[in-house]
């Protein structure tokens, strides 16, 4: 004999949903935004720059050798317009518990800052300087950071900008958490306070000369050959995500069709990491919500190359695989941290994350349109502004 009164048992509904961690912006704290004045119409920006005159010797009574002056047009454009749209109806409007538009609105717009924040990362291509192991004295290749070398990181970089004139106040160093982790393991006991709390745009600190800042959104790269034949269940996982071989698809979320050659298997693989083509039996499985929000938080790109794939993305992405051959393994993992001096790089959002309601025809509802125009530029004398620092990766777990 036993008592049935769960029926009696009340449930309740928490007073708030669940928190939504993304990533910090940091964009604003290194760069220049004081063009967006500048662009309040239009989506172009000229900002030309000069030849040097020259400086020579006069010798009384003999002519000057007169130096012929040119410019250079340098220009920056506003022409990335994101988006990140939803629909709401009326009637859950009415009867959810919580703001559906607020909620799914705030959401999405930390998304479109973490969009502008990758796209002034990306700037790392436009530096003036980049730094491997050879910049500080090692051999040759990325930087394996520890914290016996990091401090030469510093001191090569403080090189590069003081011998091309660059201003020593307002210095930057952009770090990711494996390199501040590191950072904290050589002040060790000289500075306890150093970095335990993160600030405004990231702040952490004050060291060799530069504003220590955290960023989850360094740039990341990596190649993975596939020039192999690729097994049934081997994997390869991308930052937490794992991708499933197979030779025949089920219902699997995150399996890839194998059962072609290679450079299809590549193909099937390269569409499952971007989301794109069609899924079905003979291409891919797509992976989780959750799984595709990691992806997509970290921007994480590949490019088929037909027997190998390159893979772009942003943070301190970890790669991995099961394969049994030798020759189908990830190579150059890097990150690129970026130092300099704030406001190399010039970024003008012409329209900041808004949002935009459009009535649905034939429905009780809105769509809703957070979204963001913005661009980005380095221009050409700000590029020796800007180090940046070649990071082994391979080794991350």
């Amino acid at each position: 004999m036993a008592n049935s009164l769960t029926a009696w048992n009340p449930e309740y509904w928490a007073p708030t949903m669940q928190e939504t961690f993304l990533k910090e912006s940091v964009a604003l704290g290194i760069a220049n935004t004081e063009l967006r004045m500048d662009l309040r119409d239009g989506d172009t920006l000229h900002k030309p720059y000069g030849s040097y005159p020259r400086v020579q010797s006069y010798v009384k009574g003999s002519n000057i050798k007169v130096k012929d002056l040119s410019t250079t047009d340098d220009y920056l454009t506003v022409a990335t317009a994101k988006v990140a749209s939803f629909y709401v109806d009326d009637i859950d409007r009415m009867q959810n518990k919580y703001d559906t538009i607020v909620e799914f609105a705030t959401i999405a717009q930390r998304q479109l800052n973490n969009a502008i924040d990758q796209a002034v990362m990306a700037e790392y291509q436009n530096v003036g300087t980049t730094l491997t192991a050879v910049d500080i004295g090692e051999t040759a290749g990325s930087i394996a950071l520890t914290a016996g070398n990091v401090a030469n990181v510093f001191t090569a970089a403080g090189r590069s900008l003081n011998s091309k004139n660059r201003n020593s106040t307002d210095r930057f160093a952009l770090v990711g958490p494996r390199f501040l982790e590191t950072l904290q393991n050589y002040v060790g006991g000289r500075e306890t306070s150093f970095g335990e709390q993160v600030g405004a745009n990231g702040m952490v600190g004050s060291r060799f000369g530069f504003k220590v800042m955290l960023s989850n959104n360094l740039p990341f790269s990596a190649t993975l050959t596939t020039s192999a034949a690729i097994a049934n269940a081997e994997t390869v996982t991308i930052a937490g995500v794992t991708f499933t071989f197979k030779d025949t698809t089920t219902a699997t979320a995150g399996e890839v069709y194998s059962g072609g050659d290679d450079a299809n298997t590549t193909a099937n693989l390269v569409a499952a990491i971007n989301g794109t083509g069609t899924p079905g039996a003979t291409t891919y499985v797509d992976i989780s919500e959750e799984d595709r929000q990691k992806l997509e938080a970290a921007g994480i790109v590949a490019v088929d190359a037909t027997t190998s794939l390159t893979l772009t993305g942003y943070g301190d992405i970890v790669v991995s695989e099961t394969m049994g051959q030798a020759a189908n393994v990830w190579s150059v993992q890097k990150q690129y941290a970026l130092m300099g001096v704030r406001g190399a790089i010039d970024l003008v959002t012409q329209a900041e994350p808004q949002i935009a309601f459009r009535d649905a025809e034939l429905r009780l509802g809105k769509y809703v349109h957070p979204w963001t125009l913005f661009g980005k530029k380095t221009f050409t004398r700000n590029a020796d502004s800007l180090v940046a620092v070649t990071l082994d990766a391979s080794a991350w777990v």
